[in-house]
């Protein structure tokens, strides 16, 4: 027994010991440390930026798309079939051409002999009609003798009536005499206009393209050789909105700009004028067509074919706002600073475009208005204004 007991206070003593001194310590810096008073969190400020607002009346620029076109184009034909005997080096894409210019030649030789026919024909019908006149006004004299003869009873009925049958011959003959000749002048004219049509002249200025023609070709009359695009007459249409063209009056005459891009930037731009508008509306389209013409020289900067963003300036808001696009949360609702909180404002929007829009509503003059997108933004949320704000 006594063993044992002193087995256990060998052993166990030590850890008995340490443990006591453990409990000690830990109740030592359980008494001794510092107490951490909690705290509310510290409210968030956004930095944002704003415009002020201001209420006017306003006339923004309306945006529409079309395409350049030139308003007169001529597909270039010869009027007549046949080989080709000559090609001018002005007959080329690209090549800028005037007016009488001569772009291609057929060969003539067979138009020509047939025209020479024809003259023949005509020399010889002119000649004839000069003998049937002459033999017309002898007749006429040999019925009036026969009719004298006859009235002093010398002469009788048979030989009157065989003069005025030989008259009456002669008559027709010259009559016939002079159809065929209107008839050869017909012809004459038509060959003419062939020999004409032979050759390939360029009805205006312009610019060519799709040209298609070599020396030797078979063509006919039918077969297109190239495309003439008159550079000083070029136009575009473009839709806009009903309320916007029930005042078309006030459209004709203004400016518009003509905005050319690829890949989204813009590689071209020029002015034109609206010029006139389409009478009659088309309901699928939702409004009235109009057109703008190009200066003179607009061609080579915004060419035929391309497709354009149309700016021009269209209805008149009264009282509007003007506003960054990224004022607008949602799609009627804005915030203004008011004491260092966000507050919501209702408003209308009246119209937009790229990065602008205009409203109405619950704002007045001077209102600093939120232009900075804020994900959850509310009411009483705390802001601050960004220095570089306007």
């Amino acid at each position: 027994m006594m063993s044992i007991i002193r087995t256990i206070l060998t052993r166990g003593l030590p850890a008995l010991i340490i443990l006591g001194f453990f409990v000690l310590v830990y109740n030592y810096l359980q008494a001794t440390k510092q107490v951490v008073k909690p705290q509310a969190p510290e409210e968030q400020v956004w930095t944002v930026k704003s415009v002020t607002a201001q209420q006017a009346n306003a006339r923004p620029l309306e945006q529409a798309f079309g395409t350049v076109v030139a308003a007169r184009e001529a597909h270039l034909r010869f009027g007549v079939a046949g080989e080709v005997a000559q090609v001018s080096d002005k007959l080329r894409n690209g090549a800028d051409v005037s007016t009488g210019d001569v772009l291609a030649r057929l060969d003539t030789e067979r138009l020509q002999l047939a025209l020479d026919t024809v003259d023949v024909q005509i020399e010889a019908e002119t000649n004839q009609i000069k003998e049937f006149t002459s033999q017309l006004a002898l007749r006429q004299r040999m019925a009036e003798r026969a009719r004298s003869l006859f009235d002093k009873s010398v002469g009788s009925q048979a030989e009157v009536d065989a003069a005025e049958l030989a008259v009456s011959q002669a008559s027709n003959q010259l009559a016939m005499a002079k159809a065929r000749l209107a008839e050869l002048k017909v012809s004459q004219r038509r060959h003419r206009k062939d020999l004409e049509d032979a050759v390939l002249k360029a009805p205006f200025n312009g610019s060519l393209s799709g040209v298609d023609l070599a020396l030797g070709n078979q063509v006919s009359n039918t077969y297109l050789v190239a495309t003439l695009t008159d550079l000083s007459s070029l136009e575009v249409s473009f839709v806009v909105a009903a309320d916007i063209y029930a005042n078309v009056n006030s459209l004709i005459g203004q400016p518009v700009t003509l905005r050319w891009s690829s890949e989204g930037s813009v590689v071209s731009q020029t002015q034109a004028t609206i010029t006139r508008a389409e009478v009659v509306v088309d309901r699928n389209e939702g409004g009235g067509r109009l057109y703008a013409e190009l200066p003179d020289d607009a061609a080579r900067s915004v060419p035929p074919g391309a497709f354009v963003e149309v700016s021009y300036t269209g209805r008149v808001l009264a009282g509007a706002f003007e506003l960054p696009e990224e004022a607008l949360v949602g799609q009627s609702d804005v915030f203004v600073i008011n004491d260092g909180r966000a507050r919501q404002r209702k408003v209308s929007l009246l119209h937009r475009s790229p990065g602008r829009i205009w409203v109405s509503g619950e704002l007045v003059s001077g209102d600093q208005v939120i232009a900075t997108r804020l994900p959850g933004i509310g009411n009483g949320l705390r802001v601050r204004t960004a220095p570089d704000s306007q």
